[in-house]
């Protein structure tokens, strides 16, 4: 098992400012030292080392095999090792460059991206886990390879900006690190849900466009006066006509109904099958399109067929989405949707109705 101890990894979490503040500024880094043989032999041949390491990667079977213990523990030290090589690596640049320091850390991060990726092919069964790693991983060896680049081409202190693109890449892999297959599943949902509240965001905005504008309108004509210049670039926002309002805020229970449930799904990851968490995953991808689909329907110059297909996609893809979760708020969730449905379908009638009267 690897080793870390507290205070390395303390040492590891320190903010990217703080370190950087700690390397003094200079303009030139020295070209005697840049051109020592062997400096620039252990830059090549680290590069090498880590583009023959990701090739494992793209040529990786899946494997039957269950994930071994405690794997995701190794993953959280080797990133944490790998980041603290990459600082030393930085420090070690601080002219003068500290030829032997640079070379030794040269061989950990190799070392380390190689380990990392064995990592990856051993938990080739847990294919969701795998993917966060595998994509995780493979963004934090490109901006390795750039990293060795820059220190290669010897430009001023671009080494310094260059070690902070390194750790961020370590960084959005290692923050809320998928350990299991369900955390993988959950950090991938997480991400779907942010664009889904996004979107709901986007709809109740549109809505509350013409209520702002109407208040506006109230202001005294001194206001409207310094304001109609701006006005005139309309730079308001968008704004809903009387009858697509009503097809919003008739339609604005469903929506919410819909979000709710893709927010509430997590909460029963436990009752799905593991082997059917592709699925599911699948599912919510469809739903979030979906439901982007619905809101952008939603806009100004709205189209009846196109709300009308939108919202019946959405639908699908829901219903769908709770079939794969046996529990009985969901069963209340889908009685709730059935009668905001059938509610929707007579606000929609009594619209049609009030427009071919007028």
């Amino acid at each position: 098992m690897l080793e870390i101890s507290t205070k390395d990894v303390k040492q590891n979490h320190t903010d990217i400012n703080n370190i950087l503040s700690l390397i003094p500024f200079h303009k030139n880094i020295s070209n005697d030292n840049m051109a020592d043989p062997k400096l620039s032999k252990a830059l090549k041949e680290s590069r090498k080392s880590i583009l023959s390491s990701v090739k494992a990667l793209s040529s990786a079977n899946q494997d039957s095999s269950p994930l071994p213990p405690a794997l995701g523990e190794v993953v959280s030290q080797l990133l944490a090792q790998l980041r603290q090589s990459i600082t030393a690596l930085g420090v070690s640049y601080n002219p003068p460059i500290t030829i032997e320091g640079a070379i030794q850390q040269l061989e950990r991060i190799s070392e380390y991206i190689g380990k990392l990726i064995s990592c990856v092919l051993l938990c080739s069964s847990s294919q969701l886990l795998a993917e966060e790693w595998k994509s995780g991983i493979t963004n934090i060896t490109e901006e390795i390879v750039r990293h060795i680049s820059v220190l290669e081409q010897n430009e001023n202190d671009a080494y310094l900006s260059s070690t902070g693109m390194v750790w961020e890449s370590i960084d959005n892999l290692s923050k809320e690190l998928s350990k299991d297959e369900t955390q993988a599943l959950r950090r991938r949902w997480k991400s779907h849900q942010s664009t889904v509240k996004d979107a709901w965001e986007e709809f109740k905005e549109l809505l509350d466009a013409g209520t702002k504008r109407t208040e506006g309108k109230e202001q005294d004509e001194d206001d409207e006066d310094e304001n109609g210049e701006w006005d005139e670039l309309d730079l308001g926002g968008e704004e809903l006509s009387d009858d697509e309002r009503n097809t919003a805020e008739a339609a604005k229970p469903l929506l919410a109904l819909y979000q709710i449930l893709h927010s509430t799904i997590p909460r029963f990851f436990d009752r799905v099958k593991e082997d059917e968490y592709r699925s599911l995953l699948i599912a919510s991808t469809e739903f979030v399109d979906a439901y982007d689909g619905a809101v952008s329907a939603m806009h100004p110059a709205q189209d009846t067929q196109e709300i009308e297909e939108t919202l019946q996609e959405i639908e699908s893809v829901s219903r769908k989405m709770a079939g794969m979760v046996s529990d009985k708020g969901i069963s209340k969730w889908t009685e709730r949707l059935d009668v905001e449905k059938k509610k929707w379908g007579e606000r929609r009638l009594d619209m049609k109705s009030l427009s071919e009267a007028i």
